[in-house]
Order: C-alpha cells, then sequence, then structure tokens
C-alpha cells in the first residue's frame, strides 16, 4: 500500500539525486535569447521549464538521465513569451528578451558555469567583434570558475602586456617536454649505464677465470657468474616496456623475440640441467652475449645525447656479425642437448591424470622454440643487416662531412697565415 500510495513521490526525489546538468550553448539576437541544451532522446512528457523575468529553471528526463540546470539572466526576459523545440539531440530554447531590454546583452549571466558556452557557429562570422566579445566572456567565465573573482580590467590589461598567451603557452609546453626528455634521458642513461657495466664485469670476469684457472673455470664459469647473468636478463625484461611505452624506439616484435627468447635459454633450459651448464657451449654463450650488450648499451647512451662517436657506431653495427650467429647457434646447440635430457627426466612436464586435467610435454615445448629460434636467428639477422647497411651509410656520410669540414679549417689556417704574414 506504501509503495503504491507513495511510489511516484520516491521515484521523483531518486531521479533527482540522479540529475546531472546537461551542456547548454546559447546565442542571442536583439530581441531574443536562444539556448541548445544538448540532451539524447529527450522525453516531451517529463519537460519542466519554469521562468521568471531574470531566471529560468529548466528539467527533462533522457536517455543520460535526469537533466537540470538553472541560469540568473544578467538582464530581463518575458517569461509570457518563449518557444521550444525537441529533437533527437538537444531542446531548442527561444525566449524573448524583456521590452526594455532589447538590445545586445553584454552576457548572458554572471554565474560561474563551465557547462554554458557561447554557440559561435550561430554567429555571423563576419562579425569578428561579436564573436571576439563572445569569446572574452567565455575565457573570464573560464577564469572565474578556476580561479575566483577575477581582477579589474586595468589589472588584466597590466598582465597581458607583460605575458603573451599564445608565447606563454609554448614556452610551457616546451617546458613540459624539456621536463619530460630530461626525466626520459636520465632513466634511459642508468639503466643502459648500469647494464653496460653488468655485462663487462660479467664477461671481464669470465675471461679473467679462464685465464687464470684454465679448463676447470669453463666448467664451473656458471655456477660462479651465473647469478650475475641472471639478474641482468631479468632486469633487461623492462626493455619489453621501454618499448611498448614508445620510451624507446627499438620495435616491439623484435625487443620481445630477444628478450623472451633468452629468458627461455637461460632460465628453463640451462638453470635447470648442471649438466649443460657445466659445458663449454654454455661458457661461450655467457661470452658471447656479453660481448654484445657490452657494446649495445654504450651505443644506446650515445643515441640517447645525440653523441658523435663513430667507432661506437661502427662496433654496434659489425660486432654482430660474429655474435648473433654464435649466440643463437649456441642458444640451439643448448636447447637440443635439453630436448634429450628433459624427455628421460620428465622435468617441467605434466602428465594427465591431474586436478586442473591440464597436460604440459616440456620437451615438445623445447622443440617448438628451438624451431622458433632457428626461424627467429634469420629474422634477427637479417633485421641486423638492414639495420647495419642503413648506418654505415650514414657513417660514411658523417665521415664524408667531417672531411670536408676539416678541409675547410685547413684552408682557414692557411689563409690566415697568409694574411699574417702580408701585414709583417
Amino acid at each position: 500500500g506504501i509503495n503504491a500510495e507513495y511510489g511516484h513521490y520516491f521515484k521523483r526525489i531518486n531521479l533527482r539525486k540522479m540529475a546531472t546538468t546537461p551542456n547548454v550553448k546559447w546565442f542571442q539576437k536583439e530581441s531574443y535569447i536562444g539556448l541548445f541544451v544538448e540532451v539524447t532522446d529527450a522525453k516531451k512528457e517529463t519537460l519542466h521549464l519554469k521562468l521568471t523575468e531574470k531566471t529560468i529553471s529548466f528539467g527533462v528526463d533522457c536517455s543520460g538521465g535526469r537533466k537540470e540546470f538553472s541560469i540568473n539572466f544578467h538582464k530581463k526576459i518575458n517569461p509570457d513569451k518563449y518557444s521550444q523545440k525537441i529533437k533527437e539531440r538537444r531542446i531548442k530554447i527561444i525566449l524573448s528578451k524583456a521590452d526594455d531590454c532589447q538590445e545586445e546583452w553584454p552576457r548572458l549571466t554572471t554565474d560561474k558555469s563551465r557547462w554554458l558556452k557561447f554557440d559561435v557557429d550561430s554567429v555571423d562570422l563576419t562579425d569578428e567583434e561579436t564573436i571576439a566579445t563572445r569569446k572574452l566572456e567565455d575565457a573570464r567565465r573560464k577564469l572565474e570558475a578556476e580561479h575566483g573573482p577575477i581582477p579589474d580590467d586595468a589589472k588584466i590589461q597590466r598582465i597581458s602586456e607583460m605575458l603573451n598567451v599564445d608565447e606563454l603557452s609554448r614556452d610551457i609546453d616546451e617546458a613540459e617536454r624539456e621536463m619530460y626528455d630530461m626525466l626520459r634521458n636520465s632513466y634511459l642513461s642508468i639503466y643502459n649505464g648500469v647494464m653496460g657495466i653488468a655485462y663487462f664485469y660479467l664477461l671481464f670476469m669470465s675471461v679473467l677465470r679462464v685465464s687464470l684457472a684454465g679448463k676447470a673455470a669453463v666448467l664451473t664459469n656458471y655456477a660462479v657468474m651465473g647469478w650475475l647473468l641472471k639478474s641482468a636478463q631479468q632486469t633487461a625484461f623492462l626493455e619489453v616496456i621501454h618499448s611498448a611505452t614508445g620510451l624507446t624506439k627499438a620495435p616491439l616484435g623484435a625487443t620481445v623475440m630477444q628478450v623472451f627468447g633468452r629468458a627461455v635459454v637461460l632460465f628453463a633450459v640451462i638453470d635447470g640441467e648442471e649438466e649443460l651448464q657445466s659445458s663449454a657451449t654454455c661458457y661461450i654463450l655467457m661470452l658471447a652475449w656479453s660481448a654484445i650488450e657490452v657494446i649495445r648499451y654504450p651505443f644506446y647512451i650515445v643515441q640517447i645525447f645525440g653523441w658523435y662517436f663513430p667507432k661506437v657506431t661502427w662496433a654496434r653495427y659489425n660486432a654482430w656479425i660474429p655474435l648473433y650467429p654464435t649466440g643463437i647457434a649456441c642458444e640451439a646447440l643448448l636447447t637440443y642437448w635439453c630436448i634429450g635430457i628433459v624427455s628421460e627426466s620428465g622435468r617441467l612436464t605434466v602428465s594427465l591424470p591431474n586436478v586442473l586435467n591440464f597436460a604440459f610435454d616440456f620437451s615438445l615445448y623445447l622443440q617448438l622454440h628451438l624451431t622458433l629460434i632457428c626461424i627467429g636467428g634469420v629474422t634477427l639477422l637479417h633485421y641486423m643487416a638492414t639495420q647495419r647497411s642503413k648506418a654505415m651509410r650514414k657513417l660514411a656520410k658523417m665521415v664524408s662531412y667531417a672531411e670536408v669540414a676539416a678541409r675547410e679549417q685547413d684552408l682557414i689556417k692557411i689563409r690566415q697565415k697568409r694574411e699574417s704574414k702580408k701585414l709583417k
């Protein structure tokens, strides 16, 4: 009984709680004010419109829920003369100005309403003064809404004389870009520097241990230095994020292939089998990976700051020729050996039946991964060959520029000497 009797009352309260303010555009002519209320699929029977000489209250139900707003006018209107037209995406309301107010109003309202904007499309585009006036009004309203009461016109004029808005906006954008570039370059420099140092230490110690202890150091190199290689490889997963977020320009596909491919070989193949860890192939792979990164990470630092070091560029795009095939061959060979070992031991293999009703044959996956190493290796070598061709042409061009500049300096020095002799 209560729900039946008061249900409409609670429904009205609920709608009011859910009511939001729509976007409203306005325009004016000498004798009337026009409002465009942006609502979709408005329900005519729910339209509420209350007018006084200085105010309008509006409410309607639409597909976006209840929409309501009210406006306190700058001057008077005639509340008895108005029209409304409901369309699919908006409601048009025409309000007649009071007889003693039929002129161009400097503003529609003094309220701070960010949802209320002047409709520039309704104005004759040749009337530049009218458009400028409306833009000024919108700017004033935005200033009031965001920063409180605006200062007097004289103070605004003094501020505008000191600051050019367009130049200030460009300066702010430029400062933001510079700050972003500084933070980006600092982070990438630290990251590449730390990774380069880690791989240099790994390469140095691996070579030093073998030079001092001989073959025995080859067999134990992973046991002694493997922790550093695994730490560096775990950190390298950040490079996928760098590429995906646009922090670096490295192709995402090539980065994922390199990082995840190495991770599988290191953590799933080598780290799980002591027999492989003590092999000469594992030692050679550690040397190849380390040598590649000792060159790659310093090259990235040079690129970040735009420095010109021809020898670093040459090493980056030529050292891979022996190192990449060596690394790929070692990865493939270790994976191939691991397939046989895993087939007998069943390591990381999940057999049926089990609670999850899930089966996984690790040796079968390694066969797939071995295929990916071969295909991905060829793709990577082709990509590096293409990059090398571009880099070498650019390097040759830079060397030619440097030679021209050096010859120009020699000529200038000769002419200066000749002029100094004439003066003597």
